[in-house]
């Protein structure tokens, strides 16, 4: 809770309860500092439920709240807004609170609610791209920011490693493993493209010699040995996954619980699921295939479960997965990462679950837009790696993890972006991650120095910070929480990243006008280091919450 805020409408709740008034409060910021630091609207949406007009009612206020110790000035603008200057009485206890607090400082307590977040969950058929990095740096960074908000809070990866798409991704393997011992080898009909793939056939080999040599593709695109096509689909899934698994973590994504589409076959879990949907009656017979009611909440149409030569369709394994994971998590909430192309596909998945006895609401889908990479002011479509896609070890060896992280996360998910590289690895203001490191490190700069001159933290007065720059940066560290709560709420991590760029550009203002260090007022001195203090423990706070480093020396 902000502490202006706070003492503000514990101010004008007086004013109500002395002077019988009735209705709601709402203060905001102002957006022009020479209008006040924050401003009500309450005489003008309250007057009429009052018997007043709103002039009089905001002078009747505007008389009581200038007894208040809080303000400097409190004055009426236009038809009845009330504008307030705060004055410095309550900067000790901003600073102490931010002291006191920590690493904490933001954070709400606990609640009782509960979180279960899938994010990326790439195919297990190569390494993660530009795109799933979107993902990851999304759904990780708001887990961060849930769980400081009080929500417990749990990751998951859904494993899709079943279906042809794995077939193709062993034959992938099979082709490049032969050709990298100079074997004869067929073509498989359909193969994915990239250098990755030959650097994984190299371990095969290193694994394997030549004991496979004898093997070839079918013309089923699988490998003409059972046995033989069933190893390479569990070597492509082990190192693969193993490769994105060590990706994740070298990107800074916690994840803490992996599944598997495969086990919900070997569990028997999608027939269990089809058990389910029959016994409600929620199912039907038409041309051989199984039909699930899915219009009954709104789907434009009902949808294949089984065909009729007896395959899933790919919603099937899907809304077995969600009723394990439903049941498993037992969360208040599920929130999954999908791609701008999948938006068709959430009614019909809500619906599914909804027939199974779901929570129709239970389920969120949060939509995440494509990447478009820029160099030269041109499309960038290059990578070491070739094939189809940027991939994220590339992008990280070319940009380094903060930035990427901080790029992705810039703007609403909902939104295409452009990634610029020419930006990314400027060392400059230009760059907004390396702006904000260094406003760490600048700041941890300077209170090195001051310790090495014998100063400590004590927050015992900050009465002498009343220059505007300083009122401008104790209101917006003041209202670190709100933006907390609100990037909580609406699960949008550019909103942290807007405050860090907004906090990060005040504090290089007020570095570049001020006179930190003036050893002729060492108490006016002290009081300014106690709030570079607090600006370096916010900004560490904050860029936790998105999963980037606090760089103390540049």
């Amino acid at each position: 809770m902000s502490v202006y805020i706070e003492k503000i409408e514990i101010a004008l709740m007086k004013i109500m309860k002395n002077n019988k008034l009735n209705g709601s409060i709402i203060i905001e910021k102002t957006r022009d500092s020479s209008n006040g630091d924050f401003s009500t609207n309450f005489a003008m949406v309250n007057s009429k439920i009052n018997n007043s007009n709103p002039r009089m009612l905001a002078t009747l206020i505007v008389d009581e709240l200038k007894k208040e110790k809080i303000f400097s000035k409190v004055e009426i603008a236009g038809p009845g807004f009330i504008n307030m200057f705060l004055n410095s009485s309550l900067n000790e206890e901003i600073i102490s609170e931010v002291y006191s607090m920590g690493n904490k400082y933001g954070s709400f307590k606990k609640r009782n609610f509960k979180y279960n977040l899938e994010l990326v969950s790439a195919n297990p058929t190569g390494y993660l791209h530009v795109g799933h990095a979107r993902n990851g740096a999304i759904g990780d960074s708001v887990a961060r920011i849930l769980k400081f908000a009080g929500y417990d809070v749990e990751t998951e990866y859904y494993t899709n490693d079943a279906g042809n798409q794995i077939n193709i991704s062993a034959c992938t393997l099979f082709f490049h493993y032969k050709q990298l011992l100079k074997s004869p080898v067929n073509k498989p009909e359909e193969m994915y493209g990239g250098d990755m793939y030959i650097e994984v056939a190299q371990s095969l080999v290193e694994k394997f010699g030549d004991k496979y040599i004898k093997f070839n593709i079918g013309t089923d695109n699988k490998i003409n040995d059972e046995k033989i096509h069933e190893l390479f689909k569990t070597e492509s899934i082990t190192l693969f996954m193993a490769a994105i698994k060590q990706q994740l973590i070298n990107f800074g994504v916690g994840i803490d619980l992996y599944t598997s589409e495969a086990d919900m076959y070997k569990n028997n879990e999608i027939e269990k699921t089809l058990d389910i949907y029959k016994k409600k009656g929620k199912t039907f017979e038409q041309d051989g295939a199984l039909w699930l009611k899915t219009t009954e909440f709104g789907d434009d149409k009902d949808r294949v479960l089984k065909k009729s030569n007896g395959d899933y369709t790919y919603i099937t394994p899907d809304l077995a997965c969600h009723n394990v994971r439903f049941k498993r998590s037992k969360s208040d909430k599920y929130v999954n990462y999908w791609g701008g192309d999948h938006h068709g596909y959430i009614l019909r998945i809500r619906s599914g679950l909804a027939l199974l006895g779901h929570d129709f609401n239970a389920l969120d889908i949060d939509m995440i837009q494509m990447v478009r990479l820029m160099k030269n002011g041109e499309e960038f479509k290059m990578s070491k790696r070739k094939g189809t896609a940027i991939w994220l070890i590339d992008l990280i060896e070319m940009v380094g993890k903060d930035s990427v992280r901080y790029m992705l996360l810039s703007k609403t998910p909902s939104s295409h972006m452009d990634f610029d590289l020419d930006i990314a690895v400027q060392k400059n203001s230009t760059n907004p991650v390396y702006y904000a490191q260094y406003a760490t490190a600048r700041s941890y700069k300077i209170l090195e120095k001051a310790k090495e001159e014998g100063w400590k933290f004590n927050p015992s007065s900050a009465e002498l910070l009343i220059e505007q720059k300083e009122k401008e940066l104790l209101i917006l560290i003041d209202s670190f929480q709100k933006e907390v709560a609100y990037a909580a709420d609406s699960r949008l991590p550019n909103v942290i990243c807007e405050y860090i760029q907004t906090l990060s550009r005040k504090f290089h203002s007020y570095y570049t006008e001020t006179k930190i260090f003036d050893i002729e007022d060492k108490e006016l001195m002290n009081q300014r280091l106690n709030l570079v203090s607090t600006i370096y423990q916010v900004l560490s706070n904050s860029f936790n919450l998105i999963g980037i480093s606090v760089i103390n020396n540049m």
